[in-house]
């Protein structure tokens, strides 16, 4: 596989103070009860779990109604009130969802217990999950009725991440989140790829029979210290995991592990709440834990941090690669970029009356929504903003005529494409991808759905192949012919192939049977061509007839006359048979000896059959 070339700027460089862009929520659907998880399979549909256990799905683009896609009530614990945070908190689809029809679910049992579920879709119907599908991966044991963290996800490493709170009460008073041996106030990260029920520990998670060896920590575990991971995230783009975690009494606090970790991080509680020290009876020298990129106060009547998804959609530049989250009971919606100099800073944008937000969610495209408590999902919209159109190469810019590369820039329904080469129009090139094969300057204009445009540019080189010749190979040969000179253009390159010695060929090297030879030149572009050629090599000995030595035929290989001797003076029919079978020339046999003149027949391999009297005398010969 080629390295992807990309010129996107991830987060960009922050050069001066900007305006703060201001959200708006544009309503795409209602009539939800109890929200917890919004979710993608990839394709046109936004999935939505109910608390109570009901996964429903609806498609965002085109205002459809909701559609029941998996009831599982009967296997959920019974939901008595909005407070109640128990239910069907977490669903994940398989990376390869479109081919295996896998899902995950993260709910509470009946028990009151944690369940991590893998399900599939019908066999019959792609908008139903099969009831009778569920595998039971895990389940924890969970002490008190909140505090169960719920959300899972897919790495970009293709394995399932599961953020698990601290199991409840208030301040974590069995201190599950530092107890390595327990899987409560932790991330965790399983290996689902199997085909049984269960899941496996990936070889390189933190805490494996190499990192520790007297197995005192669960291998499972991939990061410990978390209070309540309610809602976390990967960016798609990095790959980094962006970690809301829900405060106990007085702070809120988001958490970012970069890509490039190997894991084992902890992030303190219940030693510490956000940046603050909460009980560190028993708890390690502060340089031990990992602090959040940023935590708030309870000031202004915050109470809990729900986290949401870096914006890595393509219908507002202003906001890309900025991380929105938002406050259960403040309706402010926050976003945090890096500050350019290492670290981050956090801004609002936008302070929403109805609030009570308990998800966000990520469409295919990388838009970006947010749910209510009340069952209203909005997608997050800037009025103000450019469409993004930074143009990505799937390889070099520079390239060989024929080598395949693809310019392409984000997709979204709602924007519209136009592609240009050197200022010209490409006629009918209105996808969000174009496959050049010219040398050119090639760009693509994105407008949005208010006729606003931008546009980005790439400059694209296509070199032409070399022209590569090889001639002076006969079609057929005796093994006992002499070596062919051979005609090579241009010179420099390689020969390869049976029989192929210092720009020669040589039958009795390659042997009987039919034989390819390449001859392969490369350009200072880089740039290769291959000429080819196919010969056959016979032994060019009769197949019957061989005791009748009186009888000779030559030359051969032959061109345009065989002489025949024939010292028995054997009469008969003689004809000359292609390698089709085909008669191409018929004679009588007469005489001590015959000239027949073969000018008018191809090159190619030929059979010479003489019938004389009940007898039949059979040749291979060679026309070169």
């Amino acid at each position: 596989m080629k390295k992807i070339f990309s010129l996107i700027l991830l987060f960009g460089t922050i050069a001066a103070k900007a305006q703060v862009p201001t959200l708006t929520l544009s309503q795409v659907a209602s009539g939800f009860t109890r929200v917890t998880t919004l979710a993608s399979a990839g394709d046109d549909r936004m999935f939505v779990c109910e608390k109570a256990g009901v996964i429903k799905f609806f498609r965002p683009y085109v205002g459809s109604t909701s559609t029941t896609f998996l009831n599982i009530n009967s296997r959920v614990v019974n939901i008595s009130s909005d407070n109640d945070e128990r239910g069907l908190l977490g669903l994940a689809f398989d990376p390869n969802y479109a081919q295996n029809g896998r899902f995950y679910v993260n709910y509470i049992n009946n028990s009151g217990n944690t369940v991590i579920a893998r399900y599939t879709v019908s066999a019959t119907d792609p908008n139903a999950g099969n009831f009778d599908s569920e595998q039971i991966l895990l389940t924890v044991t969970q002490p008190y009725t909140n505090h169960n963290g719920g959300c899972l996800a897919f790495g970009s490493d293709g394995y399932l991440y599961i953020g698990m709170g601290d199991g409840g009460s208030g301040g974590d008073p069995q201190n599950y989140s530092q107890n390595p041996n327990s899987l409560l106030g932790k991330m965790l990260r399983l290996d689902v790829s199997g085909n049984n029920a269960g899941y496996a520990i990936p070889t390189d998670n933190p805490f494996t029979a190499a990192d520790d060896p007297t197995n005192s920590i669960r291998d499972e575990i991939w990061a410990i210290g978390v209070r309540n991971p309610w809602r976390w995230s990967f960016d798609r783009i990095t790959g980094d995991m962006w970690i809301a975690d829900v405060g106990q009494n007085a702070y809120e606090e988001v958490n970012v592990q970069p890509a490039s970790s190997t894991g084992g991080e902890n992030y303190g509680w219940r030693c510490y709440e956000a940046n603050n020290t909460y009980n560190t009876s028993g708890c390690l020298a502060q340089s031990n834990y990992t602090f959040p990129v940023y935590n708030y106060g309870h000031t202004g009547g915050a109470c809990s941090v729900t986290g949401g998804y870096v914006y890595r959609g393509n219908v507002y530049n202003s906001v890309f690669g900025r991380y929105f989250y938002t406050d259960y009971c403040d309706g402010i919606i926050r976003g945090i970029i890096p500050n350019g100099t290492g670290g981050f800073t956090n801004e609002s944008h936008g302070t929403f009356v109805q609030f009570q937000y308990t998800a966000f969610g990520e469409d295919a495209y990388g838009e970006v929504y947010i749910a209510q408590q009340n069952g209203v999902i909005s997608r997050l919209t800037i009025a103000a903003s450019l469409p993004r159109a930074e143009l990505n190469a799937s390889g070099p810019l520079t390239i060989c005529s024929g080598d395949p590369l693809t310019l392409s820039t984000g997709f979204n329904p709602l924007l519209n494409y136009e592609w240009t080469k050197n200022g010209a129009t490409i006629l009918a090139a209105t996808n969000s991808t174009f496959t050049p094969t010219e040398s050119g300057s090639y760009a693509v204009k994105v407008t949005n759905t208010a006729g606003t445009s931008t546009s980005s540019e790439l400059v694209v080189t296509v070199n032409p192949l070399p022209e590569v010749s090889l001639d002076g190979l006969n079609p057929a040969y005796c093994l006992n012919s002499p070596e062919t000179p051979l005609t090579l253009q241009p010179v420099g390159g390689i020969l390869s192939g049976p029989g192929t010695a210092n720009g020669t060929f040589s039958p009795e090297l390659a042997g009987v049977g039919t034989v390819s030879i390449t001859y392969t030149y490369a350009d200072d572009n880089g740039c290769s061509n291959v000429a080819s050629a196919t010969t056959i090599i016979d032994s060019c000995v009769g197949i019957e007839g061989n005791k009748k030595q009186e009888l000779s035929i030559r030359p051969n290989p032959f061109n345009e006359m065989l002489n025949i001797s024939n010292t028995e003076k054997l009469k008969g029919d003689l004809k000359i048979v292609n390698a089709l079978g085909q008669t191409v020339l018929a004679t009588q046999l007469s005489g001590s000896t015959q000239n027949i003149s073969t000018q008018a027949l191809p090159k190619g391999t030929y059979f010479v059959v003489i019938q004389s009297n009940s007898e039949q005398i059979v040749r291979k010969l060679i026309k070169n």
